[in-house]
């Protein structure tokens, strides 16, 4: 009896430490919530708008809408899903919130992927845009690297 009380009392205690670790940061929605303004590396233009409107802290996914600033889907809003992840900060090491997010630019036919992190109020993500029509068979694939910060 002692046993199996034991081996019940082990079992909860293994089961609560690992959904604590798989747990999400609950103050992620409200750090990611809001108007983000696309920053091109080396360009000084301003970029896109990404809206994200929902976090789900359990899940992580991403819900919200993507607003270029010009050309023929300038000014159009586009929908943007995408997922959230985050660990405990380790000792000693750089501690991030995973982003990733796509949007599909119907206007275009082309859909551009996000992959990065968040710290220090800014996403900083690598993009590939993927096009269907293109001067040549290599060049459907464009990539790259963007900044996005929090409009007040």
């Amino acid at each position: 009896m002692k046993t199996r009380l034991l081996l019940l009392v082990c079992c909860f205690a293994v089961i609560g430490s690992l959904s604590q670790s798989q747990a999400q940061d609950t103050s992620i929605p409200a750090k990611l919530t809001g108007k983000w303004i696309q920053h091109y590396s080396g360009i000084s233009l301003e970029g896109a708008n990404l809206i994200i409107t929902s976090v789900d802290s359990l899940s992580g996914r991403i819900s919200g809408k993507w607003i270029p600033p010009s050309g023929p889907a300038g000014g159009r809003e586009f929908e943007v899903i995408g997922w959230v992840s985050s660990a405990p900060p380790r000792e000693k090491a750089d501690n991030v919130i995973t982003i990733s997010f796509s949007v599909s630019l119907t206007t275009y036919g082309s859909i551009t992927s996000y992959t990065g992190y968040f710290k220090d109020n800014k996403i900083t993500a690598s993009w590939f845009n993927i096009k269907p029509n293109s001067a040549y068979e290599w060049d459907h694939i464009s990539t790259g690297q963007d900044i996005f910060t929090k409009n007040p």
